[in-house]
């Protein structure tokens, strides 16, 4: 298929998962479509013209034209020089590679990651936090993140795509919206009684049995096995971790237990002084999960060759 095509019916595929409104998805482009109109001049030309038409702006085509066939494609949580220069190798010895894909974003999808970052407080207000409280709490957060970012240099990996001709993208939110959808139906159908029951819903699910053989398993980082998962929330949507602070609001608004790729110290602390349960999934295997639910999406149009690499590895399923 063409790399276009690919990249239409990821970010088609993210949005239909998105757990947001429709309603909030379209305002968002429609906030993106005014903010152009506005603009003069070389910020009108430097504008990015894919946030028009695609809400995340984490996922994006790196290198390439679009109109390049795809057959074969390598793809890895974490693709940087060292996987170009790898693919690049491979291709050298005879193995077909039409595209790179990385999961987490690289170049201008970096350089934007803070801008996916609406997508928490969009989430959290079908807990019954207000347009106040939940934009309220993530905007430190948003230009937290937003600083850090500033200072990387976003262009290494694409141009070392663009020196050795590979055509190269990223999907991170699209695909992490799948993740995230698929977890959240599944305890909302199975209503796991336990921290202990719910752990094992997530064992058995291929990604994360093969986490559990590299010793990166589901665990239980607050509460105990005993523990009654009440009122489920997975959070692992929105560019990158939110505020520590959630973890008050989302126990006030009647989550009990909380799923993630992983929890950082601080947030950590909180989540224990506000005893709310938290159940760590694992990063590389979610990040696996939902790349592979996607690349499901895509398969229904054509089917791919995949070379894996950096964390991924391939698994289909019927959903």
């Amino acid at each position: 298929m063409k790399l276009q095509t690919l990249y239409d019916i990821a970010v088609k595929k993210g949005m239909k998962e998105d757990q947001r409104s429709k309603k909030l998805i379209e305002e968002e482009l429609r906030k993106a479509k005014k903010e152009y109109a506005g603009k003069k001049g070389i910020d009108k030309a430097c504008f990015d013209k894919e946030r028009l038409k695609n809400p995340y702006s984490d996922t994006r085509i790196l290198n390439g034209s679009g109109k390049e066939e795809v057959r074969t494609v390598m793809v890895g949580i974490d693709m940087e020089v060292a996987e170009l220069l790898l693919a690049d190798r491979l291709r050298d010895n005879g193995i077909e590679i039409d595209l790179v894909v990385s999961h987490h974003p690289e170049g201008k999808a970096l350089a934007q990651l803070h801008r996916v970052m609406d997508i928490q407080p969009g989430l959290w207000k079908k807990y019954g936090l207000t347009d106040e409280v939940a934009f309220g709490i993530m905007k430190d957060r948003i230009g937290e993140v937003s600083r850090g970012l500033s200072a990387a240099n976003h262009a290494r990996p694409v141009d070392a795509a663009k020196l050795l001709g590979i055509p190269f993208m990223c999907i991170h939110t699209a695909a992490d919206n799948c993740v995230t959808s698929y977890l959240q139906e599944l305890f909302d159908s199975k209503k796991p009684a336990t921290l202990k029951s719910l752990v094992n819903l997530l064992k058995r699910i291929p990604e994360y049995k093969q986490a559990m053989e590299l010793d990166a398993g589901p665990h239980i980082l607050v509460g105990e096995e005993k523990n009654k998962a009440g009122r489920i929330f997975v959070d692992m949507t929105g560019g990158t971790s939110g505020p520590g602070k959630l973890f008050s609001r989302m126990h006030q608004s009647g989550v009990n237990t909380m799923v993630g790729m992983h929890c950082k110290e601080s947030s950590y602390k909180i989540a224990k002084s506000e005893f709310i349960n938290y159940v760590i999934a694992g990063h590389i295997s979610s990040d696996n999960l939902g790349l592979n639910l996607l690349f499901d999406e895509i398969e229904k149009k054509e089917k791919l060759n995949f070379i894996e690499c950096s964390g991924f590895k391939r698994i289909r399923r019927n959903r």
